[in-house]
Formats: structure tokens, C-alpha cells, sequence
């Protein structure tokens, strides 16, 4: 009875300090959301002030006044300025922090007294000061000197995504480590200013909340993660932007975020020597683009450029190469994009345009072109060698990445002063040294010389059709066959991104130009969709740029020219010991029986795989529907189309093989069912809620709570690595459903 009587206390008592504790963090998230509150008033009334002032400037700028040019631009930007403050604090009020830790702060090593007395050394620490921080999407601060809400992207905010309860250390923003001992790491779920619950955890990726998070239905904006970035994850996104990153995760490994989320990271610590302009992210379409670089504002990232490999890649070439004046047309890569099968000559040229030999034969035959147009021997001036081969020859390898113009003026400016300095040893009348060096101005070639790209790469490319040129080379370039089916294809003006960066690394090397100045990171989404040949390229392009690359080789979708491994790209490209290469294996994205159903799939490839770990969550089997005519192939679609909706998904796709199966489909659909428009550019088009019928390569990196795969017959899909891509992709499209429904026989690939 005593024992009871006890136990009935200590659970009172533990209800008491449960509950007091809960009053504790009410009374917290209530003085916090008064502060937001405060903010949010004090910018709006700033705002309205400074909106009349610039208007003001605005109107006598206009007017009369064109000395106010400067002070309109800085009330401009002060406006900017308030109007993101206000933004940040009114995405703050509904849910001001996620994660709160608790911390002891341990000061620097230091030594006992008995070292340097013939005793060992020992190590110990004092704790210092106890911390409490609740850490938020954004900072929030009370005062210029008092902040309530620490920022995701400080450093010290690492410690709640990597650290388990006790002993423990991050790194400051100069990378050195700081000690703590950690007591406390809570995870709290709030919605409309309110709080729900809390959750007090070691590992977040086990707690409660982010099996809610990873429940919920679809929405068109990428997931808020930041309250449940995982260690791996956040290992990437706090990584130095000294130094490239290449990443390989499997689908729905949260590549496409982690990649956004270092973006801000990036910018939010090292904004002293890094600009946003001067960044670059790089995708395979406009709706990708669209979608991944929405959330950008959201996580305070302004002024990004983002273009898809053609837009950049033309950008560069600008007004040396204009597709539409030289009426090309730009074809693409996909695979059976129609259904029009390669044949064996296109598949070994597709192959080798993605290969790393592609970029190598290039950079050799311009090394030799350079070599032909400077004439490095020893320049004779009054039977005196003033210039030596020597000479010229080291200068040209010390100059090396100059471009072709670039050398030209410098070697006959340093050929000019030599011949000056030789006249006025001889003690010559300036007018004659003047005469004298004019004679070598233009020595060694005209700096403005001028350069036809597409001449210049139709030369190298008949090169090519004398390997033995090349040397070791010649075994990697195809026989001439294939050769001439490429010089074939551009002279019926046909041209692909693999020409495109060819004819801009041959303006590099040749031209003085502005273009290939102020990038400092470029970010590349779905790499793997891009042969390796093309990164060579901006290597050779952007020398002091770095690099954040996200892909999954199993999701090569160019099968025969992009990457179906990364060897090449860590070893050729990049270097293996400089630059980093992570891997993310777990899935967050589909339910265990989605993610085991495209396993399956895999299992019947040659190339290698990375394996999946999905995060336990289980939904309904993978719904496999056979029919006999395609009037039930519709009729069944519509129904599940109809039960979907009923269960509250918000995001459905019906994905076919090819742009003309994709085409029909929505054609046959359209009027049984609201669709979201098809575009005659499908690029164009923009991921929304609803229903979107799409071709495969359409729907690389995106997500939708379910999933109709159209018609994977044997016809549709062979049973070969390229076609076991393209249904791994659309397998892994789906978060909590997948249906497959077709007609006659099933694909070997999908038994």
C-alpha cells in the first residue's frame, strides 16, 4: 500500500513537471510571437515611410533631377531591405522556431601544472556559461544586441542536427571546434502561432515528427526540411564552398533541398566574399528550374541566376554563336523522346560526344592550332636572338589558360619592349625606336583577329577522321562513320548542348571576353543527365569556380551520353583529394512497398547501383491493373484518378514513355477529366496541384502523392539498363501511391 502510495506520488509529480514544463514553453513561443509581433508592426510603418520617400525621389528623378540618381538607388535599396525584414518576420509569426538545445559551453583546452615538471600532460575543461537557444527558419531579434530565435544557418544551430545528448563539439565559422556538452535537444511542432506538441529527442530522424512530416499529402513547393535536415544532409550543407562537393543520392533522398538549403547556408556565412549573382544553378528544364529555385526566397536567397545547360551554355557564346541567325535547331538528348529506336553509328556517336575523349581530342587539336598560329622560334632582331624559343615556350606554358587573343598581345607587347630595349642600349633617336618597334606590334598576330567558332569546330571535327593524330587518343574517337554522321548533323543545322559547350570552350581558348567572368559556384541538379564531356568543359571554362553536384547515376535517363558512374568526374574533372564525395542513401520519399517494387526493377540491370534504405513507412501495394483495349486503359485511370481525389491528394501524375504517347494520352483524357494544361513546349509549362500527364524525363526531381504509370507494355519498354532507368524514375515519382495500368503484356522489367 505504501509502495503505491509512492508511485501514485511520483507520477503526480512528474505530471507537475510535465505540465509546468509545457506552461514554460507556451509562455516562451507567446513572448516570442508579442516580439515578431512588435517587428512586424515597426517594418510595416518603416515601409510606408520609405515607399512615399522613393516615390518622392522617384517623381523629381523623373521630372527634373537627375542628381538624385544615387539617392534613389539607396532609398531603393533600403525599401528592398525592410520590405525582406518584414517578409522573414511574417513567415516568423505562424511558426517562430522549430528545435530548441541546451547546452554547456566548455572553454579551450589548457594544461595541468604538472606539464613541463616531468609529469604527463592533462587535458581539462571548465565548463562555462549555460545556453538555451531556440533556433528558427529565421532569425528573430528583440533588439540590435538580443536574439531570440537563432537562424538555421549559424553555426551553432549544427549542434541540434548532429549531436546526441552529452559530450559534443561544432565548428565556428573558422572552422574551429568549440566544445559543449549538450543536456537538451528539442524538436517542437507549431502551427498558427500555437503550439501542438514537443518532442525531446537524440536522433531526430527517428522521432515522431518527421514520420508526420514524411505522412503528409503533397504539396507544390519543395518540403519545409529544415526543422528535419538529417545529419548526412547537414554534413553536405555545411560543407566549405572552397572546395566542389559531388553528391549521389538515390530518389527521394532530398538531393534536389540539401542543394538549395547549402545554397543559403553558403550566402548566409560567407557573405564578406561570396555574391549571390556570382552564382549559377544549373538544370535539365525550365519546370525543374521552376519548381527547385521557387523555395529560394523562402530560405532568404535573392538574385540567384538559374538557367537550364542550353540557356548557359548559350549565354556564353552570346553574339559569337546565334542559334536562330544561323537557323539551327537545337535537339536534345532524351532518350526516346519519340519513338524513333538509334541506330548502332548514332548510339557510339552519342557515347562518345559524352565522353571525356570528346573534350580531351578538342583540347589537343587546339594546343596544336595554338602552337601553328604562334610560330614559337627565337626571334632574330639586328642578328641578335632577343627572343629565344625558350623563352616564348615557357611563357606559353606559364600563360597557358589565357586565351589565344590574350597571348597575342602579350607576346608582342613583351616583343615590342625587348626591340626598345635593344635600340636604346645602341643608344638610337627615340623616332627611330618608335619606328623600329612598330615593325614587331603585330609579330606574332593580330589581337583582334577574327574567329568563326563553327569553322573552327567543323575543322577539328574532320580532323577526327585521321585518328592517328591524336596518339594515344585515337582508340577512344569512333571510325570515320560516325564522325561523318556528326558532321552530317550540323550540316543540316542540327546542333545539341555537347556542340554548344565544344564551341565555347573553342572561344575560350581563342577570345579576350567578358563572359566567362564573375562565377564563383555553380550548382548542377540531375548531373547525371549531362555527360561528363560537358563538365570538362566548364572546368576548363571557370577555373576558379567550385561546384555543388547532385545526382543519382540510376536515374540517367541520357543513357548513352550522360553519366552511368562517377569515376570519371571524381578522377578527370574534379580531384579525388581536394574536392568531396558524399553519398545519400535513404529515401524519405516513397513508402517501403514503392521503394521495394523499384528495387525490383533494378535488380535486372548490368550497371552498378547504389543501394536504398527507405525510411520505414508503409502504404498500400503497388496497384497493378491489366486490361484488354485501350478504352479500359482510360476508363480504370479515371476511376483511380476519382479515388485519389476522394482521399485528399492534391498532386497526381499520369506518366507516359514519349512526348506523342503523352500528347494522346492528355488528348483522351482531357474531356473525362480536369487536367492541368498541356503547353505545345512542355518546358514551359509550371508543376502544379492537380492532374498533370507528362512525358517520363518531365518529371525528374519531382513528387506526387500518386502515380499512374501509362501503358509499360513489352513494346513500350525493352528489358535493357536505358529503359530500366526510365522506369526506376517514374516508379520513385510517387509518395504514397503507385498504379500501373496497361494493356497485353506486362515489361520483362516490371515482372
Amino acid at each position: 500500500m505504501e509502495n503505491t502510495k509512492m508511485e501514485d506520488s511520483h507520477l503526480q509529480k512528474k505530471h507537475e513537471e510535465l505540465r509546468s514544463e509545457w506552461e514554460r514553453e507556451e509562455n516562451r513561443l507567446k513572448q516570442t510571437v508579442e516580439v515578431i509581433q512588435f517587428n512586424v508592426d515597426k517594418y510595416t510603418e518603416e515601409l510606408k515611410t520609405v515607399r512615399a520617400e522613393t516615390k518622392e525621389l522617384y517623381d523629381n528623378y523623373r521630372s527634373s533631377n537627375p542628381e538624385l540618381h544615387n539617392d534613389l538607388v539607396i532609398g531603393l535599396s533600403m525599401q528592398t531591405d525592410i520590405e525582406r525584414s518584414l517578409s522573414k518576420n511574417l513567415a516568423a509569426l505562424k511558426k517562430p522556431y522549430f528545435g530548441r538545445i541546451d547546452y554547456q559551453e566548455k572553454s579551450s583546452m589548457h594544461l595541468s601544472e604538472n606539464h613541463g615538471k616531468g609529469g604527463g600532460v592533462e587535458e581539462e575543461q571548465k565548463e562555462e556559461s549555460f545556453f538555451s537557444l531556440y533556433i528558427g527558419k529565421n532569425g528573430v531579434s528583440k533588439s540590435s544586441t538580443e536574439i531570440i530565435v537563432i537562424d538555421w544557418r549559424a553555426p551553432v544551430a549544427s549542434v541540434y542536427y548532429d549531436s546526441d545528448i552529452g559530450e559534443s563539439s561544432y565548428l565556428s565559422p573558422y572552422k574551429d571546434p568549440i566544445y559543449i556538452s549538450l543536456n537538451l535537444k528539442r524538436t517542437f511542432e507549431i502551427s498558427n502561432s500555437t503550439l501542438l506538441d514537443y518532442y525531446d529527442t537524440d536522433v531526430i530522424a527517428n522521432d515522431e515528427f518527421l514520420t508526420k512530416y514524411l505522412g503528409k499529402n503533397k504539396e507544390v513547393v519543395l518540403g519545409e526540411i529544415i526543422a528535419t535536415i538529417q545529419k548526412e544532409q547537414n554534413d553536405i550543407i555545411r560543407d566549405t564552398p572552397w572546395h566542389s562537393v559531388i553528391v549521389q543520392g538515390v530518389a527521394g533522398s532530398g538531393k534536389t533541398t540539401v542543394a538549395m538549403h547549402r545554397i543559403s547556408y553558403i550566402l548566409y556565412n560567407y557573405k564578406d566574399r561570396l555574391r549571390s549573382d556570382e552564382f549559377y544553378i544549373i538544370g535539365s528544364n525550365k519546370m525543374l528550374l521552376n519548381y527547385i529555385t521557387g523555395v529560394l526566397p523562402n530560405l532568404d536567397v535573392y538574385n540567384i541566376n538559374q538557367m537550364t545547360l542550353e540557356e548557359f551554355l548559350l549565354s556564353l557564346l552570346d553574339k559569337d554563336f546565334n542559334l536562330k541567325k544561323g537557323k539551327y535547331t537545337l535537339t536534345n538528348t532524351y532518350t526516346k523522346i519519340s519513338s524513333t529506336k538509334p541506330d548502332g553509328k548514332e548510339t557510339a556517336l552519342k557515347r562518345f560526344k559524352g565522353s571525356i575523349y570528346f573534350t580531351k581530342a578538342l583540347e589537343s587539336y587546339f594546343d596544336k592550332y595554338e602552337h601553328m598560329r604562334l610560330t614559337p622560334e627565337t626571334v632574330l632582331y639586328h642578328e641578335k636572338e632577343i627572343y629565344t624559343k625558350t623563352e616564348i615556350l615557357e611563357f606559353l606554358k606559364i600563360f597557358y589558360d589565357k586565351p589565344l587573343q590574350e597571348k597575342i598581345d602579350l607576346l608582342n607587347k613583351r616583343l615590342v619592349s625587348k626591340v626598345r630595349l635593344v635600340n636604346e642600349r645602341e643608344q638610337q633617336e627615340k623616332e627611330i625606336i618608335s619606328i623600329e618597334a612598330k615593325k614587331f606590334k603585330e609579330y606574332f598576330g593580330k589581337k583582334a583577329m577574327k574567329i568563326n567558332l563553327m569553322e573552327l569546330y567543323h575543322e577539328f571535327l574532320n580532323s577526327l577522321l585521321t585518328k592517328a593524330e591524336y596518339g594515344e587518343l585515337a582508340e577512344h574517337i569512333p571510325d570515320a562513320e560516325v564522325i561523318r554522321l556528326l558532321i552530317g548533323g550540323l550540316q543540316q543545322k542540327n546542333i545539341d548542348i555537347y556542340d554548344l559547350a565544344m564551341l565555347t570552350y573553342i572561344k575560350k581558348r581563342l577570345k579576350m571576353s567578358m563572359d566567362f567572368e564573375y562565377v564563383s559556384h555553380i550548382i548542377v541538379d540531375e548531373a547525371q543527365d549531362f555527360g561528363v564531356s560537358v563538365f570538362y568543359v566548364m572546368k576548363q571554362l571557370f577555373k576558379d569556380c567550385t561546384y555543388t553536384i547532385m545526382g543519382d547515376i540510376t536515374q540517367n535517363i541520357h543513357y548513352d551520353t550522360g553519366m552511368n558512374d562517377w569515376e570519371a568526374l571524381k578522377n578527370e574533372v574534379f580531384s579525388p583529394i581536394k574536392d568531396k564525395f558524399y553519398v545519400l542513401a535513404k529515401s524519405y520519399r516513397n513508402t517501403v512497398e514503392i521503394s521495394n517494387y523499384a528495387s525490383r526493377v533494378l535488380k535486372h540491370c548490368s550497371f552498378k547501383t547504389y543501394d536504398i534504405e527507405p525510411i520505414i513507412r508503409h502504404g498500400k501495394e503497388v496497384d497493378i491493373i491489366r486490361t484488354d483495349r485501350e478504352e479500359q486503359m482510360l476508363h480504370e485511370t479515371v476511376r483511380v484518378i476519382d479515388e485519389n481525389q476522394r482521399d485528399g491528394y492534391t498532386t497526381l501524375a499520369i506518366i507516359c514513355r514519349t512526348i506523342e504517347e503523352t500528347r494522346k494520352v492528355y488528348e483522351q483524357l482531357k474531356d473525362k477529366v480536369t487536367l492541368e494544361p498541356l503547353k505545345e513546349d512542355m518546358e514551359e509549362m509550371n508543376f502544379s496541384n492537380g492532374i498533370m500527364v507528362l512525358p517520363i524525363h518531365m518529371t525528374k526531381g519531382l513528387e506526387f502523392d500518386s502515380v499512374i504509370l501509362w501503358n509499360p507494355d513489352d513494346n513500350n519498354y525493352e528489358a535493357s539498363d536505358g529503359d530500366a532507368k526510365l522506369l526506376y524514375v517514374a516508379i520513385t515519382r510517387a509518395l504514397h501511391e503507385l498504379h500501373i495500368v496497361y494493356r497485353g503484356n506486362l515489361a520483362k522489367l516490371l515482372r
